[in-house]
């Protein structure tokens, strides 16, 4: 059997197995903080100092974004979830980036959530998969160093300009559990598996001593794909139609979110 024949009846198998008490669209507004540390690679010409280290062509260093994201989607029972992501996103580096600032750009994403076992306990026992991904550009013009050797011996120095362009895709496979507790209501957690797959464009202007444009084009992907996660979904009515999310990364990520959610 075809591959994606096979991931379609699985998926079918889920939803129609399951008790459609939930099922239905849902909504939810959020807001994070992320804080991860990534790595550039790539070529660097002569005397340039801070884009990556000349001796390896890498450079380290964490960066910071703040999001604000809406996900629409639907629960199917209690075993299949699917949705969307849209919101904007700001993205800083440190000094090992030149001080990187990029305004607030548009992020766009989805995800998939299957509800794998579920218990028939009160606690309502659950183990879960959930697959994500985020796409999004960040832009801003920076300042980058050049030293030389002159004639005499003495060093020479060149700050030029630059416009810097990041492309950032992350990726994230949550393996988690989840219960249902008397005082934290919704309570889950587990480990995450995370990708970032980017890139970073640095296109130099013309100035003193390069009289044409000069680009480089550096890899980007984050130094630590392992992490842990953990959260709640504290709701507000016994119908569970309303409440508030709050999650917490650790390790491949330092973050934490807040997002109410409205079930219809």
């Amino acid at each position: 059997m075809p591959l994606m024949h096979l991931t379609l009846a699985v998926l079918l198998f889920l939803c129609f197995s399951a008790p459609y008490s939930i099922a239905g669209p849902y909504i939810e507004f959020g807001a994070g903080v992320t804080t991860r540390s990534v790595a550039e690679e790539g070529l660097t010409a002569e005397g340039e100092t801070t884009l990556v280290d000349p001796a390896t062509g890498v450079q380290e260093g964490n960066v910071d974004s703040t999001r604000v994201l809406a996900e629409i989607g639907w629960t199917f029972g209690d075993r299949v979830q699917l949705y969307g992501n849209v919101g904007g996103v700001n993205l800083r580096g440190g000094a090992a980036f030149d001080d990187f600032r990029g305004d607030v750009d548009v992020m766009l994403g989805g995800g998939l959530k299957v509800n794998w076992y579920t218990s028939p306990s009160p606690s309502r026992l659950s183990a879960f998969t959930d697959f994500s991904a985020l796409t999004f550009n960040a832009e801003d013009r920076i300042a980058s160093n050049f030293v030389f050797d002159g004639t005499t011996g003495e060093e020479s120095f060149v700050r030029r300009v630059a416009d810097e362009k990041i492309r950032w895709t992350e990726y994230t496979v949550k393996l988690g559990v989840s219960m249902v507790h008397p005082v934290l209501d919704r309570p889950y957690g587990g480990i995450r598996l995370s990708r970032v797959d980017g890139s970073d464009t640095v296109t130099f202007r013309p100035g003193a001593g390069f009289e044409t444009a000069d680009r480089r084009k550096l890899d980007l992907e984050e130094t630590s794909n392992f992490g842990l996660f953990a959260g709640t979904t504290l709701f507000f009515d016994q119908q569970e139609k309303a409440g508030i999310n709050l999650e917490i990364s650790l390790i491949d990520e330092a973050s934490f979110s807040a997002a109410f959610r409205l079930n219809f």
